[in-house]
């Protein structure tokens, strides 16, 4: 049987850390929709902390509790997950493409904490106690579609949250950091991920951790761009 090692509880307090330590160096270029989108250690930083006081704040989200993240692979994805690990929440990511096809029967988790999703009014969504509806486009100023009564717009709460960390994190419940086998990376380094780096979550931790950078998703950056944006590898699945 393989038992996932544990993380430490202060992973998400150390991350914060390490984020805003980089301040304006860039940590994430994400090459999606039409354009190339860059966040910088600082800003990542504030979009997880954000998430986490609306996340702890307005939803009331415990730990243990189940996030799902019915979404498109994108970096908001990855900021939600980064905040409900944060909070110690179980955190269940959906396979799924861009399109709109629903998720197999057998991969629903029943009855869900908390749903994050751009279908908001799916079956899925309404076995939830709380919605977040969001879509997977970064420069998205709103939810840009009809809301379900009580279904949260994610993006336009989250914006009012508080830039400061208002909140006793309760230990981390996400991956442990697991670098590659032959080390672990290097300072600065930066590494092209699948999709928004969920697959490979606890290699991402490591290069996060380590003052590194991803870019992504893979498939939609070109040889030319991984040049320009000096990447040195790819990440492993976890």
């Amino acid at each position: 049987m393989n038992v996932r090692p544990a993380a430490p509880a202060d992973t998400a307090a150390q991350l914060l850390r390490v984020l805003e330590e980089k301040g304006p160096g860039p940590v994430l270029a994400w090459y999606g929709e039409a354009a190339r989108i860059e966040l910088s250690g600082h800003v990542l930083a504030n979009w997880v902390i954000k998430t986490i006081g609306h996340l702890h704040d307005e939803i009331a989200l415990a730990p243990g509790e189940l996030v799902v993240l019915d979404l498109p692979p994108h970096w908001k994805r990855l900021v939600l997950a980064l905040a409900a690990w944060s909070l110690g929440a179980e955190v269940v990511v959906l396979e799924r493409d861009e399109t709109t096809q629903p998720p197999a029967e057998d991969a629903v988790p029943e009855e869900p904490r908390v749903v994050a999703t751009d279908r908001p009014a799916s079956p899925l969504a309404q076995s939830a106690d709380e919605v977040l509806a969001l879509q997977a486009v970064s420069l998205a100023p709103r939810y840009d579609g009809e809301l379900p009564p009580l279904a949260h717009d994610w993006l336009g709460e989250v914006r009012g949250s508080s830039d400061r960390l208002g909140v006793a994190l309760p230990g981390w419940s996400g991956p442990a950091a697991a670098p590659e086998p032959e080390g672990s990376p290097s300072h600065g380094e930066r590494m092209l991920v699948e999709e928004d780096g969920l697959r490979s979550a606890a290699p991402l931790l490591a290069l996060l951790l380590a003052g590194g950078g991803l870019v992504g998703p893979a498939a939609a950056v070109t040889e030319r761009q991984a040049q320009e944006e000096a990447v040195t590898g790819r990440l492993p699945r976890s």
